[in-house]
């Protein structure tokens, strides 16, 4: 489903290029749930950011055998990939916007949903809709749809943002960092949900996330990034010392 190639990305900090990460091969097979995890500060981010085109990455990835534009905002989402990002107030959300809105937006900005066919108008309705089915099958704690989403917890933040990007129906998933800062019931029922979108629909998801004992709970294999490249991919069983040496770059 997903394959990288060489894929690198750097940022500049006192005239100087400091690698983020080095030339990451990996490849990611239909239907299962990929991790990918480390150490904080290690590159990990990288990856998905790089692949949705918010960070500037060079390499080659290819969904479905389509290489993608790394340096064209949005290509990604063109191709069937959906993106949850770990800064949810940042990037994630419309924070001024309603949850309507939050939910719709992705879908109507590049698949030219949720408008009346063969005019740029918005359909109210059909969206109503949309955001009423997500906030029951999500549980998003609000007063409704028209709700501002800045008002909302991290955990329901979360869950639209999540809303957001099963709304696009994609046929690859990436979330990064599902769980930050969000209490535990949530964390159980994003998590639940995930799996559930995997064994029932078969939905790729690949997981981005600094909680490895969350990773190797719900993870078919899982990539560790160290020190800004691949030290190892491992099956959730391993040993806890193969994770530990693995996430030192040993």
């Amino acid at each position: 489903m997903i394959e990288l190639r060489n894929v690198s990305k750097t940022y500049n900090t006192n005239k100087m290029k400091v690698p983020a990460l080095r030339d990451v091969s990996l490849t990611i097979n239909e239907g299962e749930i990929f991790g990918i995890g480390g150490l904080a500060g290690q590159g990990k981010l990288g990856i998905a950011n790089g692949i949705m085109g918010l960070y500037r990455a060079r390499g080659t990835v290819r969904v479905f055998e389509q290489i993608l534009e790394l340096d064209k905002l949005g290509n990604a989402l063109i191709n069937g990939v959906a993106f949850v990002s770990e800064d949810r107030r940042g990037v994630g959300l419309l924070l001024d916007e309603t949850i309507e809105h939050n939910i719709i937006f992705s879908a109507m900005q590049i698949k030219n949903d949720f408008l009346y066919r063969g005019l740029k108008l918005y359909n109210r309705k059909r969206a109503r809709k949309q955001a009423l089915e997500m906030i029951k099958l999500l549980d998003i704690r609000c007063t409704g749809p028209t709700q501002k989403v800045g008002s909302l917890s991290g955990g329901n933040q979360q869950k639209v943002c999540l809303a957001r990007a099963l709304t696009m129906s994609p046929k690859i998933l990436i979330v990064s960092e599902p769980t930050r800062g969000i209490d535990v019931g949530a964390k159980k029922l994003v998590l639940e949900y995930l799996i559930k979108l995997n064994r029932e629909q078969g939905l790729t998801i690949v997981i981005v996330s600094s909680e490895l004992v969350e990773l190797r709970s719900i993870c078919d294999r899982i990539a560790i990034i160290s020190d800004g490249k691949l030290a190892k991919i491992m099956q959730p069983d391993a040993p806890d010392a193969e994770f530990g040496l693995a996430m030192a770059g040993a």
